[in-house]
């Protein structure tokens, strides 16, 4: 018992060392914004780790020394004095085991000239996956992104303050936009300083058999929000086929590309249950729940990032609901913020059981290739006017 006690002290010191050093680290990143000479001389010092490895992932012999001097040995030494703290918690073993370990690592470190299991040269970076923890894909994203992804082993400190997301400076290009939930992320994301957002109507730049003009525009993309919909007309369509045609397109420009695009894609609470015998849910839950099956495996996708977005019934033209569309789209891009990749927007708590199905590919369907479009048809629906109520929980 007493060393299953020690195990885990150990264990739970050497993440709080990790966690401690996030806080430091992320510190470093912001004195270089600040006035002070002193702080600034501080994040100077830190640049060197990002000169050794620099945003297109590439190492620079040059700077070795510079990095084991001004960020190897003060990582080591931050993390062994925030392990120490543990010595009036903690039985002193268990200390003595966390600081060998970061002692270890860092002595690994040291004998690979900086080249560790987090810094790696990719030639195609993948993108990281969901999870917990940190590790050499996930903290690439770092020196591609210097101001986000600060997490060292675990990713609780992204979770916390919110820098699991690069948002300033990227290209969206987003459907729905006009919309009730769709108009709240264009107006969010251009809070979060993005760098361009690009709209597309339905019936004016795109149609079920016409997606040309989206097409045109992905190559310079870097997030992809899939916000459109229907409740009845042509719901499978709206709902499945032109999210699976789209994303698979995507894929194309995701292949050609270094680092990982984005897909965001707006789902329901109705994957997960009845439609109660309302013909109109009926519809819309077989739709939705056809593009959910997708949406699994897409959620494990190394080609490219993907976030579901499962909301509870917002208000829209499509219907009421206890929270407004703009409301819920706050709230997506607050967790998408925090990194993560299904993003439950629910007060009735349906969306927490339908990450089960996520989190474990129950039913997840292979993607199927692009030319799904079916044929044109003058009485389109506009699938762009509403994503609006979709979860469709009996009110």
């Amino acid at each position: 018992m007493f060393w299953l006690l020690v195990a885990v002290q150990g264990l739970a010191l050497y993440a709080m060392g990790t966690v401690f050093f996030d806080v430091v680290h992320y510190a470093l990143h912001r004195f270089a914004h600040c006035r002070s000479i002193v702080l600034r001389f501080g994040a100077a010092l830190h640049q060197a780790h990002h000169d050794f490895l620099d945003t297109s992932l590439d190492f620079h012999e040059e700077h070795v020394r510079r990095n084991l001097l001004y960020h190897l040995i003060p990582e080591y030494l931050t993390h062994t004095l925030a392990t120490l703290v543990g010595l009036f918690f903690f039985e002193p073993l268990a200390v003595a085991v966390a600081v060998l370990a970061h002692t270890l690592n860092f002595t690994g470190a040291v004998f690979m000239r900086g080249r560790d299991l987090n810094h790696v040269h990719f030639e195609k970076l993948p993108q990281p996956g969901p999870g917990s923890l940190v590790g050499p894909k996930y903290h690439s994203l770092h020196h591609v992104y210097p101001e986000q992804y600060m997490g060292s082993m675990l990713r609780l400190f992204d979770w916390v303050v919110g820098t699991g997301c690069p948002l300033p400076g990227r290209r969206v290009a987003i459907t729905g936009a006009s919309g009730s939930f769709g108009s709240g992320m264009v107006e969010c994301l251009r809070k979060a300083g993005v760098q361009s957002i690009r709209a597309f109507t339905f019936g004016k730049d795109w149609t079920y058999d016409d997606y040309s003009q989206i097409e045109a525009v992905l190559p310079d993309t870097d997030i992809l929000v899939l916000a459109h919909g229907s409740k009845v007309d042509r719901a499978m369509e709206a709902n499945c086929t032109s999210f699976v045609e789209l994303i698979e397109r995507f894929r194309k420009v995701a292949l050609r590309r270094r680092f990982p695009v984005e897909i965001w894609a707006v789902g329901s609470e109705i994957e997960s249950h009845s439609h109660w015998g309302n013909a109109e849910l009926k519809v819309y839950k077989a739709s939705k729940g056809a593009y959910a099956r997708f949406a699994r495996r897409y959620y494990r996708d190394s080609d490219f990032l993907y976030r579901h977005i499962c909301p509870a019934a917002f208000t829209s033209r499509m219907g009421p609901g206890l929270i407004s569309g703009r409301f819920a789209a706050r709230w997506a891009l607050f967790l998408i913020r925090r990194g993560f990749h299904y993003i439950p927007v629910t007060y009735t708590g349906i969306a927490f059981l339908n990450y089960l199905k996520f989190a474990f590919g129950v039913h997840a369907k292979s993607a199927a290739p692009v030319g799904l479009a079916g044929p044109s048809n003058p009485s389109l629906s506009k699938p762009d006017s509403e994503n609006g109520n979709s979860c469709s929980t009996p009110m």
